[in-house]
């Protein structure tokens, strides 16, 4: 069962990684779009890779209302803890 702080961690881990954002940059808080300057490619990329990576489905239309780290989070841990 996922539980929040390992999707948070795995989130942080990702953007580091494949965005090159300061880890100290990345809070639950963090508006992927305004302050983390992710455009609508680079969350179609970071959802894709968390598809992969924790083995849950994400729909494109699902990610419209995923804004923040927090959201995302939540929203994960909700559809991967539903797949159980």
């Amino acid at each position: 069962m996922l539980t929040k702080e390992n999707v948070f961690e795995k989130i942080k881990i990702i953007l580091v990684e494949e965005f090159e954002i300061k880890e100290d940059d990345i809070t639950l808080e963090s508006n992927l779009f305004t302050e983390l300057e992710l455009d609508s490619l680079d969350a179609i990329d970071l959802m894709v890779t968390l598809d992969k990576e924790l083995n849950i489905e994400i729909k494109t239309e699902e990610m419209e209302n995923l804004i923040t780290v927090d959201n995302v989070c939540d929203f994960v841990v909700a559809t991967a803890n539903s797949n159980e």
